[in-house]
């Protein structure tokens, strides 16, 4: 299970998530998540967080894994003990 990063760390990743991002909509977001978050008294929405959260734990994810999937982090195939 992800935990939920700071809307300042969000922040911080939006522009880096502008410009690697899948989507022309993903960009589009990004931008203007950025140009609100100039704005003193804005705070984003529920939905607005929860699509930054995915868009940031996404530009973190190895070949696109889903950070919401239950991924086995304990390597259990060949074991070589190292003598």
């Amino acid at each position: 299970m992800t935990t939920a990063r700071p809307l300042e760390e969000l922040l911080f990743y939006m522009k880096t998530v502008a410009s690697q991002a899948s989507s022309e909509w993903e960009a589009n977001f990004a931008r203007s998540i950025l140009r609100q978050s100039k704005r003193p008294t804005w705070n984003p929405s529920e939905k607005q967080l929860w699509t930054m959260q995915r868009m940031v734990s996404d530009l973190f994810s190895p070949n696109g894994v889903n950070a919401d999937a239950d991924i086995d982090l304990i390597d259990t195939g060949d074991r070589h003990d190292a003598a």
